[in-house]
This record gives structure tokens, sequence and C-alpha cells, in this order.
């Protein structure tokens, strides 16, 4: 049953794929990530608070440390009670926002209150510090509560924003369900953001199940994007089988950078589990430059045995 739901997740993740990287012209696909469970819907988060200090109640002086005293200011932020954080918060403007301090805020922020939190950065005006900020509060929001943090990120409009946040809550996505952040790199603007976090995730997805991310990276288009997943998926499985990563690498890949690259990893791999055969492979190649590669590669694991002696 569990093989079954996984080869379903595959299916489901080589069709996304397919549309996002192999069709001219396509950008972002509207496709739900299927392993991570969406919250409620954000309506239901709680209004933003004002962070403007009552002028009754002026923020206190031991409240903002020296700005020379990264230290103390970070120890301080740690301990704060939501209403210290936007007293100190309502203070900074225009840089500062940006700043390291704002940071710290929002993560603390984040700790106390996230639904507050992301929707307070959500409604900066300032693009450039919305962005940065809405990254923040999504990853400190996704070390807590993975799933209510990518539901709210997929919940925001489709801006730079959105984009940055929702492919770095899916590096937090990859540790867990690989194929799940295969999925949001999917979601993400074609280009090297996309492919990074679609590469990051399949390398572990390579590890779990050599089979089913073989046939992943089978079914992507040609092209240097599966030129690299064909090369990353073989590196990977080198450690657990090489003759076999070493077939797939050279049966699959046309020559030129990438199977250099894949050659290379996949004796370096094959190398730690079978040094003999690793090292008997690479004397067949008839490239003399990959060859004298491959063969300073293996001296990396030679090297050890003969000190030993």
């Amino acid at each position: 049953m569990g093989k079954n739901l996984i080869w379903i997740a595959a299916v489901g993740f080589v069709s996304a794929v397919l549309v996002h990287f192999a069709l001219p012209g396509t950008g972002r696909v509207d496709q739900p990530v299927v392993a991570v469970t969406a919250q409620p819907a954000i309506e239901s988060i709680p209004a933003v608070p004002s962070l403007s200090p009552e002028p009754s109640q002026p923020v206190a002086a031991a409240v903002t440390p020296a700005p020379e005293d990264p230290d103390t200011i970070a120890a301080a932020i740690s301990t704060m009670s939501e209403a210290d954080v936007c007293k100190w918060l309502a203070k900074l403007t225009g840089d500062d926002l940006t700043g390291n301090t704002a940071r710290l805020l929002i993560r603390r922020w984040v700790e106390l209150d996230p639904a507050a939190a992301v929707n307070w950065v959500a409604q900066l005006g300032d693009a450039n510090t919305r962005q940065q900020l809405v990254d923040v509060a999504a990853v400190a929001w996704a070390e807590q509560d993975l799933s209510a943090a990518l539901a709210w990120v997929q919940s925001l409009p489709e801006d730079p924003a959105k984009h940055q946040a929702l492919g770095d809550v899916g590096y937090e996505v990859a540790r867990a369900d690989p194929v799940s952040a295969m999925l949001i790199a999917s979601q993400l603007p074609a280009g090297d953001d996309a492919n990074g976090l679609f590469l990051h995730a399949l390398a572990q997805y390579a590890s779990a199940d050599p089979e089913a991310s073989r046939q992943i990276v089978l079914a992507l288009p040609a092209g240097p994007l599966r030129d690299q997943a064909l090369a990353t998926v073989a590196t990977i499985q080198a450690k657990q089988d090489g003759p076999q990563a070493a077939t797939f690498a050279v049966e699959n890949l046309p020559p030129g950078p990438e199977l250099d690259r894949a050659v290379v990893g996949v004796v370096e791999g094959w190398a730690q589990t079978d040094f003999t055969d690793a090292s008997a492979w690479v004397q067949t190649f008839p490239d003399q430059s990959l060859h004298d590669q491959a063969a300073q590669s293996l001296d990396m694991f030679r090297l050890p045995t003969m000190a030993g002696n």
C-alpha cells in the first residue's frame, strides 16, 4: 500500500514537471502539494494588531539595547513579550526593517503568534521589505508548523515575495517529503530557483527510492535540467549500487560536462563500497582527460589505505 502511494505521488509529480518544464511559455503550475495538508483558510487568521505604541506607554529604553551589541540584542529579543516586539518594530523604519534586528523580532513574533506576525509582514507597503520579511516569517513558521507555513505562503499573491518564500519553505519540506518538495518546485517560475529546489529534493528522493527517482528523471524532457537530474541520481545512488549507477549514467547522458560530472561522482561513490571494481571501470575510459580526472578522484580513497599499510 505504501509503495503504491509513493508511485501515485511520483506520477502526479511527473505530470506537473512535464507541464512546467517541457511546454514553452509555461509559468507556474497551480497544483496542490500532495502530502502536506492545508490549514484553515487564511481568512480565519485574526486581524493584525497595531504596532503603534500608545502615547501614554512609550517604549522603554531597556527594550532597545545598544546597536553595537548584537548578542545582547538577540538575547533580549528571545525573551520579549509580543507587546514589546510590536513596540520595537513600530520604531523601525526604512532600511532598519530589513536589518538583523528586525529579522530577529519577526522570528520572535512568529514564535509567539504566527498568524499575527505573517499577516503583518504580508501587508507591508514597501515591496523589497515585504519580500525579505515574508521569507523570514515563512521559514520561522515552517520550523514550528510546516503545513501551516506552506498553506499561508501558497495563499499569497503571485509576486517575488511569494516565490522566494515558497522556494525556501520547499527546502524545509524536502527534508521529510521530497516528492512534495518537487511539486513545490513546479509551482515556482521556471528558472534557476525552481531547478535548484527540484534537484535538491530529487537528491533526497534518490536515496530513499532509487527506482522511482530513476523513472521520474527519465520522464523529464530532454535538456539541461534532465541532464543535471540524471547526473544527480547516478551520483547519489553510486554508493548503493555502483555498477547500476554507472550504467544508468553512461546509457542516458549525452557526452558533455554533465556526463563527466556524473562519471566522476559515480566513481567517488562506488569507490567507497568497492574500490577495486570502481578502479577497474575507470581503466576502461577511452577519453584520457576523463580517465585522468576520475583516477585523481580515486586517489582520495586509495591514499588512506596506503597510509594504513
